[in-house]
């Protein structure tokens, strides 16, 4: 016996599978947003730092899912790290309120939980995103980080119209009975581009989270069957960035011991030393390999950070002795226990600049001339021609470590 029920006819804004203008990367299927409180799984205990993993679409449910896991916090003001495609708009506004309201920030990260426990996990800053209706939820941070290497998407809105059929299978035992299947399924059965009414709902909300009003231009002007990456520029021009960097350092200093509205180091205010401006120190260089007819070899140099407790790496990237333009290029460094270091060079001005990116000063410390390093260089993503160079060794060979370290472990 086969009983079918319809059981709901849905409206929903829901961001569209679109053909990217900027060559996005593929996005991973969506799935429902789940909001965990995660632990770092990196060696830490007892003073491991935690914060809120919100991956998934964006539906109305995902707004309770928000409230019961700010409720678990007790009052702790823990960062939010968001990836995501998109989803429900009204939702995406809801939550964003939320997250004003507690005060709290919201980086653009991916996390990765471990096998053994699915509340411990890694921060992966290797290909960030959030897409379409996530950039609402995104504008709710009190701060806004956002890594430069990150696609943040933005298109006009459409109106889902879904119909949702519950198919069940059923057997007769004894005079009885009982169920044997069941099975959803859901269609759409009508699209369309979102009214004005919605916009208009958008402008009055990012008014209110404080937003440069061309970030709401950009979004509206977008045809809701592409998608618009920003460029970092962008990013930090239509202030949906607060500040263009890495979410796991700027909250790495977030431990669990830190009481409830106890400050952390790294959400004080940055401390510019005056060396800021002086030439960046030499350290070596490590070659890559063959390229265009020479050898690429990879220079290292080290300046200081925007913090006391901070280093600024520079890579450049040489074909003998000339230096290889780096727009959009990076450079990924993976340490023990470490976050994963995304070097990148945003600077359209500058295409022959070196990528940077800030480490706290302690992971090279307590490194030894021994720790295995794995370093990467990817292209960037419109290159006709892509190809990526990968170097794994010690410490010592990689990264120059005895130099590095007299560097900045005086």
């Amino acid at each position: 016996m086969r009983i079918v029920s319809l059981l709901a006819l849905a409206l929903s804004l829901l961001a569209l599978p679109a053909v990217a203008q900027d060559k996005p990367a593929v996005a991973p299927q969506p799935e429902p947003m789940r909001i965990v409180l995660t632990r770092s799984a990196e060696p830490c205990e007892p003073d491991c730092r935690e914060w809120l993993a919100a991956q998934g679409a964006i539906s109305n449910d995902t707004v309770a899912e928000l409230r019961r896991a700010l409720a678990g916090l007790n009052g702790r003001k823990l960062p939010l790290l968001v990836y995501s495609t998109g989803g429900t708009v009204e939702a995406a506004i809801a939550m964003g309120e939320l997250v004003r309201k507690s005060g709290l920030d919201i980086a653009v990260a991916r996390t990765v939980f471990t096998q053994r426990d699915p509340a411990l996990g890694t921060i992966d800053e290797r290909s960030p995103l959030c897409a379409s209706a996530c950039t609402l939820f995104l504008a709710g941070g009190q701060r806004r980080i956002i890594p430069s290497q990150s696609r943040i998407g933005v298109h006009q809105q459409t109106i889902v119209e879904t119909e949702t059929t519950t198919v069940r299978d059923y057997k007769i035992v004894r005079g009885r009975r009982e169920l044997v299947d069941e099975k959803t399924e859901t269609r759409t059965v009508k699209q369309e581009q979102a009214t004005g009414e919605i916009d208009a709902k958008m402008r009055r909300y990012l008014d209110a989270m404080g937003l440069d009003r061309s970030f709401i231009e950009v979004t509206v002007s977008t045809p809701a069957d592409t998608m618009r990456y920003l460029k970092p520029d962008e990013m930090l021009a239509t202030t949906i960035a607060t500040e263009l960097g890495s979410a796991a350092l700027t909250f790495s200093s977030l431990r669990s011991g830190l009481a409830p509205g106890a400050p952390a180091g790294l959400n004080a205010a940055p401390v510019v030393p005056a060396t800021l401006t002086a030439p960046a120190t030499p350290i070596g260089s490590v070659e890559l390999g063959p390229h265009r007819g020479g050898t690429l070899r990879l220079a290292l140099a080290v300046a200081e950070g925007r913090y006391q407790q901070t280093a600024a790496l520079q890579f450049h990237l040489f074909v003998g002795q000339a230096a290889l333009q780096t727009r959009l290029r990076t450079v990924t460094v993976s340490l023990p226990g470490s976050p994963l270091i995304v070097a990148s060079n945003d600077d359209g001005s500058a295409p022959e600049g070196p990528m940077t990116a800030e480490i706290q000063r302690e992971f090279i410390c307590r490194m030894t001339d021994r720790s295995s390093v794995f370093l990467r260089v990817d292209p960037p993503a419109e290159d006709s021609t892509p190809s990526s160079w990968q170097r794994t060794g010690t410490a010592a060979e990689v990264l120059r470590l005895p130099s590095l370290r007299a560097a900045l472990c005086r």
